[in-house]
């Protein structure tokens, strides 16, 4: 390996996680996804994919989150797919108190532009089914665009990303103007971690989360670094 692409490499890596403040929460990310018929040309079978991931959250250095979503989606064109799943969560507030199981089913649209210059634009709509322990159910409804490019330097495939993300939700009894209750913000990098893997891809990231309590000038914002790693098959 090339001592100069050795120093980057390291380099990003200190960038990454520089700054961690106690407060601030770490989030980790492993997932496989899986197109077992793709070899099937022509097959309707094809274009059908899975998808598992496991998220870890760290708040303080506790735990305050875990979850476990599985889905199963369909191409239907290089541009549009989509995907039904399930999601097992468990939570506590605060990093305080019992953790809180929820079951969380969801449906993804993906939307993807084609290529510009070096630029690739996609937006995923997904809608969640908030099951709760001891509350009412609620629809969640969520979109993220997200901007990267296929420009990228060193055998390691380092390239920059950027993603926009809001939330809405329709809880019961809640006024439909503070459905609205999250935005979150993402300034990322993804590489090839093994570059003879040409399969299994990473990203480290920090984003700002802000929880908005019926006013946007009261949105509580919180800092979170980020690792997530994936092997398609």
């Amino acid at each position: 390996m090339n001592i100069r692409k050795l120093t980057l490499f390291a380099a990003l890596a200190l960038v990454a996680t520089a700054g961690i403040a106690r407060d601030d929460q770490i989030w980790l990310k492993g997932g496989v996804e899986a197109q077992p018929f793709k070899s099937m040309e022509g097959s309707s079978l094809a274009p059908v994919q899975f998808k598992l991931e496991e998220e870890l959250k760290y708040d303080n250095s506790r735990l305050i989150d875990e979850e476990t979503l599985f889905q199963i989606g369909y191409k239907f064109s290089p541009y549009f797919s989509g995907f039904v799943g399930d999601r097992y969560v468990r939570e506590r507030k605060s990093g305080k108190g019992k953790m809180r199981v929820e079951n969380r089913p969801t449906m993804d649209l993906v939307l993807s532009a084609p290529e510009f210059w070096t630029l690739k634009l996609d937006a995923r709509t997904r809608f969640e089914l908030r099951q709760k322990a001891g509350s009412s159910d609620y629809v969640r409804y969520r979109e993220r665009l997200r901007l990267r490019t296929s420009w990228s330097v060193t055998d390691f495939k380092i390239s920059p990303y950027f993603t926009e993300e809001f939330f809405f939700s329709d809880k019961n009894g809640q006024k439909k103007s503070d459905a609205f209750d999250r935005t979150r913000t993402q300034f990322g990098i993804s590489f090839k971690p093994i570059p003879s893997i040409k399969d299994l891809s990473a990203s480290t990231y920090f984003m700002v989360q802000h929880d908005i309590s019926h006013h946007p000038d009261k949105a509580d914002p919180t800092n979170v670094f980020g690792f997530e790693i994936s092997y398609k098959f």
